[in-house]
């Protein structure tokens, strides 16, 4: 679950790179549905998505935008089940 301090960072970070977006960060409801959308994400994936679409849009953030800048690779089922086998051989 994506930590509150990682988020509200990252949101910064897309503010200072993009000084036109418009976003109200004081707005208690606006932060509340942008956290709701990406706190499925655990803090290092979030951070970078962030860091993909600062490094590659010209364009102010919006939400479809930063999922598709979502590229971290991801573990298979498999690599999970084996990463598990291999922990319980060990311990």
């Amino acid at each position: 679950m994506l930590d509150k301090e990682v988020f509200f960072k990252n949101m910064d970070n897309l503010l200072m790179a993009f000084p036109n977006w418009k976003l109200d960060v004081r707005d208690v409801e606006t932060m509340k549905f942008w956290y709701t959308v990406f706190r499925s994400f655990d803090n290092a994936r979030f951070a970078y998505m962030v860091d993909q679409y600062i490094n590659n849009e010209q364009y102010n953030p919006t939400i479809g935008g930063l999922k598709q800048h979502d590229t971290m690779p991801r573990k298979t089922r498999d690599q999970i089940e084996h990463e598990k086998m291999l922990a319980g051989e060990i311990e």
